[in-house]
């Protein structure tokens, strides 16, 4: 199964400056080109037909815009092209979770690598790596990470495809990530209720469907389901910072 590029996702979901696109599937950046895939941590625009829309014209007003986030499952063009620049907390680097999540999970990820973007982009410079998983043949599970140059955590990005054997429970430790402020248990309830409930309206659209947005302290959560055919959905889930 051919996913978006996880990275992409997370470098397009608001990890690196106000005004990206929440989509999976969106170019990290105009110009950007295609690179190796999860294991090679390379950021790629790998979009297709069933992924979702590139991003528009990024909007001045990132805050504004989670304040305007749809309170039920709306298709992707109801929802605010852009996110906040933030770490999701100052100091916290999630690596021992991370170190968990893809130890039980068999994910390698690649090492760091930084982004400077281009010379006359006035996007912050980042650290950020990825990993892929293959539980059966033709399934994937992926981790995406973005950090800041201070090693703060800025997003975690995992994404599935909805025959994935374990996909369920993947999201699930993905969504309790251990940040400040986070309630494990209570974003646990959340993904439940909220995977059937963009499920729900993708199977009847077919069209990319983005999910309320979990908040809890200084994070946000959004879960994405797109793409159809024989393989099937892919759930994209990312938490990124919403603390200035």
């Amino acid at each position: 199964m051919k996913f978006p590029h996880a990275l992409a996702a997370a470098l397009a979901a608001g990890a690196l400056l106000t005004g990206c696109s929440s989509h999976p599937g969106s170019s990290p950046g105009s110009g950007s080109s295609a690179s190796p895939g999860p294991g090679e941590g390379e950021i790629t625009s790998s979009a297709t037909s069933s992924a979702p829309k590139a991003a528009a014209t990024p909007s001045p007003s990132a805050t504004a815009d989670l304040d305007d986030w749809p309170n039920r499952p709306a298709t992707s063009d109801k929802v605010p092209d852009a996110v906040p620049n933030a770490v999701i907390a100052k100091g916290y680097t999630g690596a021992d979770y991370l170190a968990r999540l893809t130890k039980r999970w068999h994910i390698t990820l690649s090492a760091r690598k930084k982004n400077d973007f281009d010379a006359d982009d006035d996007r912050p410079a980042v650290w950020f790596s990825s990993g892929v998983a293959h539980p059966t043949a033709g399934t994937e599970l992926s981790v995406a990470v973005v950090w800041s140059l201070d090693g703060d955590l800025k997003s975690l990005t995992c994404a599935a495809g909805r025959t994935a054997p374990g996909r369920a429970d993947f999201l699930r430790q993905c969504v309790e990530l251990d940040h400040p402020d986070a309630h494990p248990e209570a974003a646990a309830r959340w993904l439940t209720t909220t995977t059937a409930a963009v499920d729900k309206l993708h199977d009847r659209t077919g069209k990319t469907v983005d999910s309320p947005l979990y908040r809890s302290g200084s994070a946000a959560t959004v879960l994405v389901v797109y793409g159809a055919g024989k393989d099937g959905a892919t759930y994209s889930l990312r938490v990124f910072g919403t603390a200035s």
